[in-house]
């Protein structure tokens, strides 16, 4: 537990974890400024209610005149780490925190499932927290975190007979300094978020931090074809317990046979057969073998894995079926921001397949994208690539300097999304699949990433109702 009464504490950032972070702290007693840099409506519309429960917030502000009155700042996700307050408080010597590790110090005693990844944390953070679910008698599995629930603020919400079941991201493990998890959970890592992080070797290395503080008995359950996970595992001092696809000498999940399957430390024994999962995607058994260790090493049986895994349909924007067009199957992956999700949704399907990508790159290399389309286009597993927004010109290039002309006549540009939708259903010759997945952050023409999915299946289902039986208008 922390003491917050009669200090001064600093948030910085008004997304929802600044805000969430600023109420615990005013009322356990703290005197609480929040500053944010943007003016925007979005925080603007959140002030009245933070001034009126005595916060203190300046918006449009990058650093305060004097942080050498405070006790402690706490910094929300979405500012990076070499932001000029941050690098201003850490010369002052005030003490920063994450909006995560300040939520870990005051829910003390309670049990947590920690999930990251650059990919699927939050299929496998909810996955998680179903399972958990199942046959539970008191108590709750409450999925809380970068999934869009603040651990901060359920301070005063949740009891000892619960456990949280936690998304983690690079940015909040960056600024923990005791957070730990009876379980972590370790996904991949792949290059991603460059627009805030220095290189991948930061990112990795805060990803990393998951089990810096791991005691003896608490559990590292990770991908064992994953490089940086394996490293993670190496860090571990607790009980490591790694999911391959294959059955391998360190596997404790993996598939045999068409079924999910156990062994040590686990309970040993087929789990649940592949056949009985809703979930689509190679990427996505990933996710269920990461969810089943998790539940194993929470003391969970194999019967209420199978229950909950198989009745689990996914979440919306990742690899999401929308409707099908004259023999064409449309699928909405707008949470895939950068090329390894992108990888994974494109080797999600065997049926011919029809992409559409673009958005903002966050300085990140689409050169193995590029490979993976130009070799699907060749062997027929790929009928074309239709490309949109900002980055459109870069994966172009990327795509043409790989492919050396074989391309030719199975690339388009699209001036927006409904455009893409006609584009891509042309270039599918009425059969197949078309999955949107945009490799991109969606910031170049949309608020987030689920705004985009809507405006794409909204595309979709026009171009749906506007179309005949041969796709034409």
């Amino acid at each position: 537990m922390i003491d917050l009464a009669e200090k001064e504490v600093l948030v910085v950032g008004l997304g929802m974890s600044g805000a969430a972070a600023a109420r615990t702290a005013i009322g356990l007693g703290a005197r609480v400024e929040v500053i944010d840099r943007s003016e925007t409506p979005l925080r603007v519309t959140m002030v009245k209610e933070l001034r009126d429960a005595g916060v203190r917030v300046s918006l449009g502000m990058e650093v305060p005149a004097d942080l050498t009155g405070y006790d402690l700042l706490v910094v929300s996700p979405g500012v990076p780490d070499r932001a000029p307050v941050l690098s201003e408080a850490r010369r002052c010597g005030l003490k920063i925190v994450s909006e995560l590790e300040l939520g870990y110090r005051l829910l003390d005693g309670i049990e947590m499932v920690a999930v990251t990844g650059t990919n699927g944390k939050t299929t496998t953070t909810k996955l998680i927290g179903e399972i958990l679910s199942e046959g539970r008698g008191s108590g709750r599995a409450v999925t809380c975190g970068n999934i869009g629930n603040p651990v901060v603020g359920l301070y005063g919400e949740v009891g000892p007979e619960d456990v949280l079941v936690i998304e983690v991201s690079s940015f909040q493990l960056q600024n923990i300094e005791k957070f730990r998890a009876r379980v972590a959970v370790a996904l991949n890592v792949a290059p991603d978020h460059y627009d805030w992080h220095r290189d991948f070797e930061e990112y990795r290395l805060a990803k990393m931090r998951l089990v810096e503080n791991m005691l003896s008995h608490d559990f590292l359950v990770y991908n064992l074809e994953d490089e940086s996970c394996r490293m993670m595992a190496k860090m571990a001092v607790g009980i490591r317990a790694g999911f391959s696809g294959k059955r391998r000498q360190e596997s404790a999940v993996w598939i045999e046979d068409g079924w999910v399957t156990a062994g040590p430390p686990f309970d040993a024994g087929k789990v649940l057969s592949v056949l009985e999962l809703k979930l689509a995607g190679a990427h996505n058994l990933e996710n269920v073998m990461a969810a089943t260790g998790a539940a194993l090493a929470m003391g969970h049986a194999h019967d209420a894995i199978r229950e909950a895994a198989g009745k689990f349909e996914g979440l919306e924007h990742r690899v999401e079926y929308v409707t099908d067009i004259d023999g064409v199957s449309f699928y909405n992956d707008s949470k895939a921001t950068n090329p390894h999700a992108a990888l994974h949704a494109l080797r999600s399907f065997e049926s011919p397949t029809v992409a559409i990508m673009g958005g903002r790159n966050k300085g990140l290399d689409f050169a193995e994208v590029a490979s993976e389309v130009c070799a699907r286009l060749k062997d027929g597993r790929m009928r074309g690539l239709v490309l949109v927004g900002e980055s459109a010109p870069e994966i172009l290039e990327a795509v043409e300097s790989v492919c050396r002309g074989e391309a030719d006549g199975h690339l388009a540009i699209a001036k927006d999304l409904a455009d893409s939708v006609e584009k891509a259903y042309r270039l599918s010759g009425g059969c197949g699949v078309v999955i949107f997945t945009p490799a991109c952050a969606s910031f170049d023409m949309f608020k987030d990433y689920e705004d985009r999915g809507r405006v794409f299946k909204e595309a979709v289902g026009n171009y749906k109702r506007g179309s005949t039986g041969d796709g034409s208008k």
